[in-house]
């Protein structure tokens, strides 16, 4: 649908978003006070709605690819129970503790990484051990 003419208050009727394209294709570091100060010198006899003004404003630099990114605000807390703490890990609980890991990690590093062979190694020594 095509949008109407602008209704004129006062004797002079000015497309506002048109004119204020125009500012900001030309100028693209105009601000919006700066932008009604220029509608009102240019048009004295017009009354201007300054909100509607700040609108085109802001249409016409989002257009260009003129807008400020905002920061996304992080989300609201859920209310409720808060998530269990962190549980320690399976290892400590199973009762494996830091020598033995480090020790199967030297095995695996003599065995070239193979995992195959760290596991023929670990049952060789389980034989002869009992």
């Amino acid at each position: 649908m095509a949008k109407r003419a602008a209704a004129g208050k006062g004797d002079v009727t000015v497309n506002v978003s048109k004119e204020v394209r125009a500012l900001v294709e030309g100028n693209q570091e105009i601000r919006g006070p700066e932008v009604i100060a220029n509608l009102k010198e240019r048009f004295p006899t017009m009354v201007l709605n300054e909100n509607s003004v700040q609108v085109a404003f802001a249409n016409a630099r989002r257009k260009l690819g003129l807008t400020r990114t905002i920061k996304k605000r992080p989300g609201k807390r859920k209310v409720g129970r808060p998530v269990a703490a962190v549980a320690a890990p399976a290892t400590a609980s199973a009762g494996v503790n830091m020598q033995a890991l480090t020790a199967a990690k030297e095995l695996l590093k003599a065995c070239g990484g193979d995992l195959a062979a760290a596991q023929t190694a670990i049952r060789q020594m389980q034989t002869l051990m009992n």
